[in-house]
């Protein structure tokens, strides 16, 4: 840059400002043309699919000991049931912590 001359220099910097401006511009119309999401609407989108999601989780360990209560005596549904609930409260806390889900490491009683 500095072995060019100052009409050189001119030269350059004019191009990358009209290239900042094509590009500010196409951004513009990108955004019109609904291409872009406003970040607003996206937390509110996500915070009512992850509230779905956790009554969804959260109600299939009923469902499941309800299902297996022909089989298996009340007190073991319960313990399934509970169980199920435990792991499912477990995920959804990994979930809302950093998004990763790593299952611990607890013994199973027999």
């Amino acid at each position: 840059m500095e072995r060019l001359s100052l009409q050189e220099q001119k030269l350059y910097y004019e191009a990358k400002y009209k290239q900042a401006q094509s590009e500010a511009a196409e951004f513009k119309n990108a955004i019109q043309r609904g291409e872009y999401i406003l970040k607003d609407d996206i937390i509110a989108e996500l915070q009512r699919f992850f509230v779905v999601l956790k009554r969804s989780m959260l109600g299939y360990s009923r469902r499941i000991a309800t299902e297996l209560a022909g089989f298996v005596d009340s007190i073991t549904a319960r313990r399934i049931e509970k169980m199920i609930t435990e792991l499912t409260l477990d995920a959804l806390e990994q979930i809302s912590i950093d998004g990763v889900y790593k299952p611990s490491k607890k013994k199973r009683k027999n």
